[in-house]
């Protein structure tokens, strides 16, 4: 029986009758009822009573997988006992000091040791902040005022970051050379005379010697979160060997990809080192934080310059983040096998969707790498962000209520994730509640 899209709303509110009356009270107290606009759903948002390892529950009693993980922070799921303890030790010795302590050494340590590029770290609040900081200490170490960043990559929501964030066929320009696109109202035009958008192909490589003289760095995310898309290690080799020739920094934004995929992040991976890496997420241990690493010679660089450098914050650092953060690090250091474990059961889910929906002739695919994956609505797998405009948004909408239905929760835009609590039995009930979801949206078109 074919189910119309006001049915699977109607059969969610059923659901859901609690979360319907929050989001009301929310409406009138902020703007839009949210909070994040990444948060949206169809009718409204599922808000959440508690979480523990790969499940959680909503205010309404319904238990889901847990496909989201906070988007992505969760590497070890909801809660995990050696973060927990950390967290309540340190909550017992006080929440923010405002002043330097011991957690701020072996927390740092830690990151160095992981990281490949790090031999210096700054410590900031969120992914966002991260980013901007690792700018301004490009543009103070080169001396030079533009970043340039590639069409389709998200480094954060502040106003030199959004630029060209989703790809529009109405605005994305040509193929060799693209538009510049404000992602937000609000976005001063003086922001957008020190930014440089990149295309995903060889013209790149000329724009970036074409700006050197202007250009102080170039951000990449090494997987374009937006779509799930892996971006090929010999274009990252090359993009390395032009900055450096080019006298350019360069950046990988590896907030999202940052001890999600290995220990050394996408580093690791690929053998390529930038100049400078950000991270935020995973290395909070499920608390707000963010991260510049860099070498010891880029942050003297930019101190001897005629303004100094300066960056600050009231919580950056603070010891309950820095508890939990070096404890989630020294588990996972202690612990490298969980990331093979978890990039099997990823291809596992990746392959036996990919099969079905070829198999079945369903314009339907998944990306993604290691615990992370997407579904996007096109029979052939998108590459690059280009590749990712053409799908049709009101199949994308059905597919996220019936994913709901099935028990599933995904953030509204599908970029989703797995932890390492995810059982075997978890990732099967997961791939058999996509084809169930996918299978519904086929039967009511």
């Amino acid at each position: 029986m074919k189910n119309s899209k006001e049915s699977l709303l109607q059969e969610l509110r059923n659901r859901t009758p609690k979360s319907g009356a929050y989001w009301e009270k929310a409406k009138d107290l902020v703007p839009g009822g949210l909070i994040s606009g990444a948060r949206k759903m169809e009718p409204y948002p599922v808000y959440v009573a508690r979480s523990k390892g790969a499940y959680t529950w909503d205010i309404d009693g319904n238990r889901y997988i847990d496909c989201a993980m906070s988007f992505g922070v969760h590497i070890l799921g909801h809660g995990p006992e050696v973060v927990l303890k950390a967290l309540h030790e340190q909550c017992e010795l006080g929440m923010s000091y405002g002043m330097p302590h011991t957690r701020e050494v072996e927390f740092t340590k830690r990151l160095i040791e992981c990281v490949p590029c790090a031999e210096q770290v700054m410590v900031c609040n969120t992914g966002t902040e991260s980013t901007m900081l690792a700018w301004r200490l490009m543009r103070a170490a080169g001396k030079k005022p533009k970043i340039a960043k590639f069409e389709g990559c998200y480094h954060g929501w502040h106003d030199y970051a959004q630029w060209n964030v989703f790809v529009d066929p109405k605005t994305m320009g040509p193929a060799d050379r693209p538009n510049m696109a404000a992602g937000s109202a609000g976005i001063p035009d003086g922001a957008k005379n020190t930014m440089l958008v990149l295309p995903f192909n060889e013209s790149a490589f000329r724009m970036i010697e074409e700006h050197a003289h202007e250009l102080a760095g170039v951000a990449i995310e090494p997987v374009i979160g937006g779509g799930m898309l892996t971006v090929d290690r010999a274009f990252l080799q090359k993009l390395r060997k032009v900055t450096q020739k080019a006298g350019v920094l360069l950046h990988f934004d590896e907030v999202i990809t940052g001890f999600r995929l290995a220990l050394g992040g996408c580093q690791e991976l690929t053998g390529v080192l930038p100049d400078v890496a950000t991270y935020g997420k995973i290395i909070g241990g499920g608390l707000p934080i963010g991260a510049v690493a860099c070498s010891k010679e880029m942050v003297a660089i930019a101190r001897r310059t005629d303004d100094g450098f300066s960056a600050a914050g009231t919580f950056s650092g603070n010891p309950l983040t820095l508890s939990t953060g070096a404890a989630m690090m020294q588990y996972l250091q202690e612990n490298r096998r969980i990331y093979d474990e978890m990039r099997v059961k990823g291809e596992f889910l990746r392959n036996g969707f990919n099969e079905w929906t070829a198999s079945k002739g369903y314009p339907f695919c998944m990306t993604g790498i290691g615990s992370m994956f997407q579904i996007h609505a096109k029979a052939e797998l998108p590459r690059l962000p280009r590749d990712l405009p053409g799908q049709d948004q009101q199949t994308l909408s059905e597919l996220q209520l019936h994913f709901r239905l099935n028990n599933l929760l995904l953030p509204w835009m599908h970029l989703a994730f797995f932890s390492a609590a995810h059982s075997q039995q978890d990732i099967e009930e997961m791939l058999r509640a996509f084809k169930a979801a996918v299978q519904g949206v086929i039967e009511s078109c």
